[in-house]
């Protein structure tokens, strides 16, 4: 037997070891292959699939640029290529990759993973729905569904992605959240409960698990559940609430701290759970990332939930508080906190031009798909400071709740707005006690009287503070005032 063909059977057995992770053998053979011939045809493929084994995204693209000079339409390589750059971080090229390979079914998959990655649910859905898939494929168009507000749906394509495979951990997992947001969470005891056997490193099924026994009253063992858990922040968010709700005060403090600890951003909102527990100073504000990422969450089913669930009038209340007060325009406005848009789409009537600011990239790609707003900006409500005197109008509906400390949006606004323009907002209300309270919601409420010298600290003239109601909470009307300020 010849050489050549020697090294070729070498290959193929290295290839085979590769297939059933037997990856000492496949390491082992690889070297003897490059030592005797370091160009020899696969191996550079070979060598880019055992890097992508071990995890190193770098060294493997380095091997498969050199495969896919050879080659580079090979499906395989352009997927394993896919894989590396998606190792490195580097998303977009990974994504650009697998979009050349639409025939491939384990491609299709990974880039609706990439897809839900940045919260492209319907992208994802698109791709997937309609096709013959994989469990990892329905499992990817069920978080598809989910993320589009079609619990019904995700819940289907869990369940025929369990159905497909009976050891898949993460159909479970998913399937125990859906179910458990459908009040049903006997049933998603029992699928977190199989997530959890499948894949104990995994935190995501212990952490439906333990929500799942909290919801059927059994907080000891869902705190159980939880600490299994192992380097889940989202778990020790729920255990520090759990404690709260157990009245272990002391307990839930500290596990309250931990996740602040954790992460000083702060996307579960600890510091105020910890300033509501404590009795202490409130903080002045909500935390940025606490905000974009419960609106981040929330953004496909947003304007459904708030306009039939929350019966949300906000946008309505000020077109008419504007109309009254100041004229039908035509407005340039700044939308502070512009969520979905639906300010842009109430004001539509009465406005030249609008733009808007918001904390949540997902809430800005829903406006943006509006149609209406001239200019979208993902950044916090101070923004308003870099377009001095551009606006007739700036508007913030439901956004000041999440602020205690309102001076530096007062400042920004006034910056913001042209002299006689009119700054149109919407806040919780609540007594002349303090200026502003933090709620068990997390939500702040503002007292008129605060409101009223802000205004004057800042060159505001009040036109209007009217008591009202913008939403719903728990099927009772939220005692809110709208206002409505002229700047001198």
């Amino acid at each position: 037997m010849t050489q050549t063909m020697d090294l070729a059977q070498a290959l193929g057995l290295a290839f085979a070891h590769l297939e059933h992770n037997r990856l000492a053998e496949a390491r082992k053979l690889a070297k003897t292959i490059e030592k005797a011939q370091a160009h020899a045809p696969g191996l550079s493929y070979l060598l880019g699939l055992l890097a992508l084994t071990e995890g190193q995204g770098k060294k493997a693209a380095q091997h498969l640029s050199k495969a896919l000079a050879a080659t580079p339409e090979a499906p395989p390589l352009l997927l394993a290529m896919a894989r590396a750059q998606a190792l490195q971080g580097h998303f977009g090229e990974a994504e650009g990759l697998l979009r050349r390979l639409p025939d491939m079914m384990e491609a299709c998959t990974e880039l609706a993973a990439l897809l839900l990655r940045r919260r492209d649910w319907q992208g994802a859905a698109e791709l997937l729905r309609d096709k013959v898939l994989t469990a990892a494929g329905l499992n990817n168009l069920g978080v598809a569904e989910q993320g589009l507000g079609r619990p019904e749906q995700a819940a289907l394509a869990f369940a025929q992605a369990i159905d497909l495979d009976p050891g898949f951990a993460k159909p479970y997992s998913n399937l125990a959240g859906i179910l458990r947001r459908l009040k049903r969470p006997a049933e998603a005891h029992d699928a977190a409960l199989q997530a959890s056997r499948l894949a104990p490193a995994d935190p995501a099924g212990w952490v439906e698990l333990g929500q799942a026994l909290r919801d059927l009253d059994r907080r000891e063992d869902a705190i159980a559940a939880l600490n299994q858990a192992k380097g889940s922040a989202e778990a020790d968010w729920l255990r520090a609430e759990l404690l709260e709700r157990m009245e272990r005060k002391s307990e839930a403090a500290a596990a309250y701290r931990r996740v602040l600890k954790a992460d000083k951003a702060d996307p579960f909102g600890a510091a105020l759970a910890l300033a509501r527990l404590e009795g202490g100073t409130a903080p002045e504000r909500a935390p940025s990332a606490f905000v974009a990422e419960l609106y981040d969450r929330y953004a496909e089913v947003f304007d459904q939930d708030l306009r039939q669930g929350l019966q949300y009038r906000a946008p309505e209340l000020l077109l008419e508080a504007i109309r009254q007060t100041l004229s039908d325009g035509p407005f340039a406005c700044l939308d502070l906190g512009c969520g979905t848009g639906l300010v842009g789409e109430v004001m539509k009537p009465i406005l030249s031009a609008i733009d808007g600011i918001d904390l949540s990239p997902a809430m800005i790609g829903k406006a943006r798909q509006r149609g209406l707003y001239r200019q979208l900006t993902v950044g916090e409500l101070t923004e308003a400071t870099k377009r001095p005197q551009a606006y007739d109008l700036v508007t913030a509906a439901d956004v000041l709740i999440y602020l205690g400390e309102l001076g530096p949006t007062f400042a920004a606004c006034s910056c913001a707005l042209k002299p006689g323009g009119g700054f149109a907002f919407t806040v919780e209300a609540q007594e002349d006690k303090a200026d502003y309270a933090l709620q068990p919601s997390k939500r702040f409420a503002h007292s008129a009287s605060y409101l009223r010298r802000l205004a004057e600290d800042h060159g505001f003239e009040v036109k209007s503070i009217e008591q009202s109601w913008t939403r719903t909470e728990n099927g009772k009307e939220l005692p809110g005032l709208i206002c409505l300020l002229v700047k001198a």
